[in-house]
C-alpha cells in the first residue's frame, strides 16, 4: 500500500498570489503523482473594456499587472492599430521596442534574483536541502573570476533575501530597468504614451545618449547575472533537483521586438513582418519547429472552459479570419466571459477561474489535434535558436557579444560573448537559466535598436506617429512576449466601440487546468512526476512544488481579476505583485498555508 500525502499551498506567494496548489506525494517513491493548480479570483478585465473606445484598452489592459504592464501595452496597441489601420513610422516602432526591452531588463533581474533565486539561497536550502549547502561550501564556483564569489556556498549566501549582496544587486538592476522605462514612457508601471500609429514622445540625441548610458548599467549587471545563474544552476543540476519540474519540449513563442522597417500593422502581412522580428515566432512540438507563421499560429489558438468557472461559448460568431482561414467557437475572437461560479477543489468538475488555452494544429503539420504548449523564456530562446532567422541563431544556440563598458560597482568592463544552448531538459532549473540569458539577449538587442534609432535620427527621420482615420468596424490581434512568455490581445470593433476583447497571458497558458481530454496544463504536468528532494520525515513542506511553480514566474494578476458576490466586476489596479510580506518573509522556506494530510491507499 503506497503511503501518500496531500499538500495544499494556498496562497502561493512571492508571486501575485491569487493561486493555490494541490499536490499528492508518493512518500515511498519520493515523487509527486498528482497536482491541481487553481486561480481563486474571476478575470473580468475584458468585460470592463467592452463598449469602450478600443484605444482605451492600451491603458486599461496594462492594469492586468504592475510587474509586466509594457507587454500588455504593446500587445494592445498592436491589436488596436491593426483594427484602426494605423501603422507607425520606424522611429515610433524603435522607441516602443526600447521601452519593451527596458521592462524585460527590469523584469529579468526581478525574476531571477528576487522572486525565484531565494528558493535556492542558503536561507531556504539549509532547511530543505542541508546536504547540498554543505557540499556548496566546499565547491569552487567555476565563474569566480567573473562574479567574485569563491564558492557556490558564497553565491547561495549572496542570494539570501534582503541581506544577500546578489539579492540587493538584483533589486538595484530592477530599479534601473524601471528608470529606463520611465524615461521612455513618462512613468512605470503603467506607461502612458503608446498610441495607435506610434508613440507620444519626441526624440533627441540627448535621449538616445541617456538610454545608452542606462542600458549600459544593465549590460554590466547581466555580465555577472548570467555567470552566477550558470554556476548555481549547474551545481543544483548535479543533484536530484534536475528531476524537478520537467516537461516535454512543446513550446509557443509569439516572437517580440518588431523590425521598424517591416511592421505595417496589416493582418494580411503579419506572417511576413512576424518573421522579421528580432526574436521570431514559432510553435515547437517534440523539440522540432512546426511553424513560424504568425497567422497560422494565431488561428490555431483555442481557449476552453471544461474545468473553469465559465459558461462555454455557444458558437463561432466570426467563422473566418480576414484572410478566410477557419475559426472555431473557442478562438479568442469568438470567446466570451460568462462566469459560472461553483464549489472549490472539485477536481473532476470545475475548479479554477483560469481558462485552458491550447493550440490547434489546424494545418495538420503534425496530427491536426490540439496541443498543450508552454510559454516562457525557454520557448522564445528555443524558437529563436532553431529557426535560424536571426544573425545570433546557430541552429542549436543563441550566440551574441555584449559590448565593452566600464560601470562603477560592476566587475567586467570588456566585451563578453554569451551562448545559450538548447537545454537537454525543460525543468525548473533550465527555466531560470533561460530567463537570465534572455535578460542578457534583450540588453544586446537594445544596443542594436539604439543604433537604429540613432541612424534614423541622423537622417532626420524623427517622426514618431502617423495620423489615421479610424474605420467604423475592424478586427485586430497583438502578439508579443513578456518575460513570462507569450502575451496575446484580440479585439473586435463594431460601430467604433469594442464589441469583444480577449487577453491570453503566458500564465494563462501555463496555469491552465485539465482540458476536455484530461490533459493537465504545464504547471500541473510539471509537478506530476517530480522528484521530492526534501526530507520526507515529518511534515512535507512542498519546496519542490513551489520551486516548480515559481520557475515559471506566475503572474495571476494577469490571469484573474476580481469577482464580487453582488456580480459587480472590478478591475485589478494593483501596482505591484511583489508585496512587502512576500519579500521580507522569504526567510521562511515556504510561505502561505501548507496543509498536509497523510493516508494510505
Amino acid at each position: 500500500m503506497a503511503k501518500t500525502k496531500d499538500v495544499y499551498i494556498e496562497p502561493m506567494t512571492r508571486i501575485e498570489g491569487h493561486m493555490g496548489v494541490h499536490a499528492q506525494a508518493d512518500l515511498d517513491g519520493k515523487k509527486y503523482t498528482e497536482a491541481h493548480c487553481y486561480a481563486t479570483m474571476f478575470r473580468g478585465l475584458e468585460d470592463i473594456l467592452r463598449g469602450r473606445e478600443p484605444a482605451d484598452a492600451i491603458w486599461l489592459a496594462q492594469r492586468s499587472c504592475g510587474v509586466c504592464p509594457t507587454p500588455h501595452a504593446t500587445a494592445s496597441v498592436l491589436a488596436v492599430e491593426m483594427a484602426y489601420e494605423a501603422p507607425p513610422p520606424p522611429m515610433g516602432i524603435a522607441l516602443r521596442n526600447l521601452a519593451h526591452m527596458a521592462e524585460e531588463s527590469y523584469d529579468g533581474a526581478l525574476s531571477c534574483g528576487i522572486l525565484e533565486g531565494p528558493d535556492y539561497s542558503e536561507a531556504v536550502s539549509s532547511k530543505m536541502n542541508p546536504e547540498l549547502v554543505a557540499k556548496a561550501n566546499n565547491t569552487p564556483a567555476p565563474n569566480a573570476d567573473v562574479h567574485g564569489y569563491a564558492t557556490i556556498g558564497d553565491i547561495l549566501r549572496a542570494m539570501n533575501p534582503v541581506t544577500g549582496s546578489f539579492w540587493l544587486k538584483c533589486l538595484g538592476a530592477a530599479k534601473n530597468g524601471m528608470d529606463i522605462a520611465s524615461m521612455l514612457c513618462a512613468k512605470h508601471p503603467h506607461q502612458n504614451n503608446f498610441v495607435p500609429g506610434g508613440i507620444a514622445r519626441t526624440i533627441t540625441v540627448t535621449d538616445i545618449e541617456a538610454a545608452y548610458i542606462l542600458f549600459g548599467k544593465q549590460v554590466a549587471f547581466t555580465k555577472e547575472l548570467v555567470p552566477i545563474m550558470d554556476d548555481v544552476i549547474n551545481f543544483y543540476a548535479e543533484s536530484d533537483c534536475c528531476r524537478v519540474g520537467d516537461l516535454p519540449m512543446d513550446f509557443l513563442s509569439w516572437g517580440v521586438y518588431d523590425d521598424p522597417f517591416s511592421y505595417d500593422a496589416k493582418y494580411a502581412n503579419m506572417s511576413k513582418w512576424g518573421e522579421k522580428r528580432l526574436l521570431p515566432p514559432g510553435v515547437v512540438l517534440g523539440g522540432k519547429l512546426v511553424t513560424s507563421d504568425l497567422i497560422e499560429m494565431q488561428v490555431g489558438v483555442q481557449e476552453t472552459v471544461t474545468h473553469s468557472y465559465y459558461e462555454d461559448s455557444p458558437r463561432a460568431e466570426i467563422a473566418k479570419d480576414p484572410l478566410g482561414n477557419p475559426l472555431t467557437k473557442d478562438h479568442p475572437w469568438n470567446e466570451s466571459n460568462k462566469p459560472a461560479a461553483g464549489p472549490d477543489k472539485n477536481w473532476t468538475g470545475k475548479y479554477t477561474w483560469a481558462k485552458t488555452p491550447r493550440w490547434l494544429d489546424w494545418k495538420k503539420r503534425v496530427d491536426g489535434k490540439t496541443h498543450v504548449l508552454t510559454a516562457n523564456p525557454i520557448a522564445r530562446m528555443y524558437v529563436a535558436a532553431i529557426s535560424q532567422k536571426t544573425p545570433e541563431s546557430t541552429g542549436s544556440s543563441i550566440k551574441f557579444t555584449l559590448p565593452a563598458g566600464t560601470v562603477a560597482g560592476f566587475r567586467v568592463p570588456g566585451e563578453v560573448t554569451m551562448e545559450w544552448k538548447l537545454p537537454r531538459l525543460n525543468n525548473s532549473l533550465e527555466r531560470i537559466r533561460a530567463r537570465a540569458y534572455f535578460h542578457a539577449y534583450s540588453c544586446f538587442l537594445a544596443y542594436k535598436t539604439l543604433a537604429i534609432a540613432l541612424a534614423e535620427l541622423k537622417k532626420g527621420n524623427t517622426k514618431v506617429w502617423n495620423s489615421y482615420k479610424r474605420p467604423k468596424n475592424g478586427i485586430g490581434v497583438g502578439l508579443v512576449e513578456g518575460m513570462r512568455g507569450g502575451v496575446g490581445h484580440w479585439v473586435v470593433m463594431r460601430d467604433g466601440k469594442t464589441h469583444r476583447y480577449q487577453i491570453i497571458t503566458p500564465t494563462a497558458w501555463n496555469v491552465s487546468p485539465r482540458d476536455a481530454e484530461g490533459r493537465p496544463g504545464p504547471y500541473e504536468a510539471a509537478i506530476i512526476g517530480s522528484t521530492i528532494t526534501e526530507p520526507i520525515s515529518g511534515e512535507l513542506n512542498g519546496i519542490d512544488v513551489v520551486r516548480t511553480i515559481r520557475s515559471f514566474d506566475p503572474c495571476l494578476g494577469c490571469t484573474v481579476q476580481v469577482f464580487s458576490p453582488d456580480e459587480k466586476l472590478l478591475a485589478n489596479c494593483e501596482l505591484d505583485h511583489m508585496h512587502a510580506e512576500d519579500i521580507f518573509h522569504t526567510q521562511d522556506h515556504v510561505e502561505g498555508k501548507t496543509h498536509n494530510h497523510e493516508h494510505s491507499h
